[in-house]
């Protein structure tokens, strides 16, 4: 088996977003429980005694922080997974940094389209291809704002008339509102049929106006850390109807512990205000149970 933290591949890993690897960690944690709300084997071949370290640090000054990227990934996976089997042939997954679906739910027949930056995409690559690790996937270097998110699909083969999944996780918080916005009227005006997921904070959470102290100082935290939290929004379903999408699901994270974490404690108030939703347009791409 070939080692990933060897000199030349510790120097590729510093290059690359640090979040990415963090989010891998709490990824991977939850292959450690005795029932796990998912599998990702392959997520450990980014990972060492480094990332662990530092993810450990991580969640012990924020520890909302793990358990909202597994409950997403939950969602997430079985979204797409239902998407998969319902016939989307077309998987697009903005901002991928390390994420390892096209590898572990990689339908016989979808394709995945990966956007992120070249030094994430090369790395991600070439410790798959190391490890013998197939995926059906197109890696797209660039920035799907300013570069525009249709032009990079076209460069990629991309086919504007099958039935697509667009999956956009831990990025709308990062970006102008106005770009988030832009980045959905491109989508719905330029693929024919498609589904949407993603996840984002309430308004008030960025505006520090939920009445909760504990969400405050765990913002505080975060933000001395990384890139501040800069967009929320207040009511998805109104923001869809302005978009002419629908709205096809929405919920709380609080809501998706109460369903996959029966019994056990919310970590904090955070939950109550950091959402999933899958949206999708007048046609439709499919409409299986979820």
């Amino acid at each position: 088996m070939p080692e990933v933290n060897s000199k030349d591949e510790t120097l590729a890993m510093s290059n690359v977003t640090g979040t990415a690897f963090i989010v891998a960690e709490f990824r991977a944690e939850e292959n450690e429980e005795t029932a796990p709300l998912y599998t990702d084997n392959i997520v450990k071949i980014w990972l060492n005694d480094e990332t662990k370290e530092i993810a450990t640090k991580i969640a012990k000054n924020s520890p909302a922080a793990k358990e909202m990227v597994k409950l997403r990934t939950k969602y997430f996976d079985d979204v797409l997974s239902n998407q998969i089997l319902g016939g989307c042939k077309q998987v697009v997954i903005l901002g991928s940094g390390l994420d390892t679906r096209a590898a572990r739910i990689n339908g016989e027949k979808a394709t995945y389209f990966e956007i992120d930056d070249s030094t994430t995409l090369e790395l991600k690559a070439k410790t798959l291809k190391a490890y013998n690790v197939n995926a059906n996937v197109r890696y797209i270097p660039g920035d799907y704002v300013k570069d525009g998110l249709i032009s990079l699909l076209k460069q990629s083969e991309f086919n504007l008339e099958l039935p697509t999944y667009f999956l956009w996780e831990g990025n709308t918080t990062l970006i102008a509102k106005k770009d988030v916005i832009f980045v959905l009227e491109q989508i719905r005006d330029n693929v024919n049929d498609f589904r949407l997921s993603f996840d984002y904070m309430s308004e008030q959470v960025i505006l520090r106006t939920t009445g909760y102290q504990d969400i405050n100082d765990y913002i505080d935290k975060y933000e001395s850390m990384y890139t501040p939290w800069i967009t929320g929004f207040e009511k998805i379903a109104t923001l869809a109807d302005e978009l002419n999408l629908k709205l096809i699901e929405n919920f709380s994270t609080a809501d998706l512990h109460a369903q996959y974490r029966p019994g056990r404690t919310l970590q904090s108030n955070l939950f109550k205000f950091y959402f999933v939703c899958t949206l999708e347009n007048a046609v439709g791409c499919v409409n299986p149970e979820i």
